[in-house]
């Protein structure tokens, strides 16, 4: 997942670890930290498998630093990846986030395929929802916790469905030449 990022990002442009582990910081949040103990291990492991080259640069205050520069089997790797199915772990929802920040760089099939992809996931999950709020009320579970059970499916199925009108309306989008 994070080898998608990085590669993804180094599609743009070259950058230092500095600035990689900054965006990506961004783009995570505050749910996790992001060090520069897992960047650089990172940028060494994607140097050694010769998808990135790293080049030290005196910055404008004369300080070397690594920027990592993506290769043609860089790009070659990252295509891989983004045409990967996604697997069920708990990296779901961040690696199609990973691919969605990624779409200007595919072409407009692997985009529909991904938004397809998701759209199953999507529909999986939900119908998963209904069956545990069924399976719920056949579990002797007390009236309360039962209630709240109820209450906290209810949620993740309102998430489900804002998550399937998005993925329904970019898919139309791209059909129509939007994006």
């Amino acid at each position: 997942m994070y080898d998608l990022f990085v590669l993804g990002q180094l599609m743009d442009e070259s950058m230092s670890g500095y600035l990689m582990q900054n965006i990506l910081q961004q783009i995570v949040g505050r749910q996790r930290k992001i060090s520069f103990g897992m960047i650089y291990p990172l940028f060494n492991r994607l140097n050694e498998a010769g998808y990135i080259t790293i080049s030290e640069v005196k910055s404008e205050n004369n300080r070397f630093i690594k920027v990592a520069t993506i290769t043609k089997a860089g790009k070659e790797r990252f295509y891989e990846l983004m045409a990967q199915k996604v697997p069920l772990n708990p990296n779901l929802d961040f690696t199609y986030s990973v691919k969605f920040r990624s779409f200007h760089q595919v072409g407009l099939k692997l985009k529909e395929q991904i938004l397809h992809d998701y759209q199953t996931y999507l529909l999986e999950s939900r119908s998963l929802l209904a069956q545990q709020a069924q399976d719920l009320e056949n579990t002797k579970i007390s009236k309360t916790d039962l209630k709240n059970a109820i209450w906290v499916i209810e949620l993740e199925q309102m998430k489900m469905k804002a998550a399937l009108d998005w993925v329904r309306e970019s898919i139309k989008q791209l059909n129509e030449g939007e994006n």
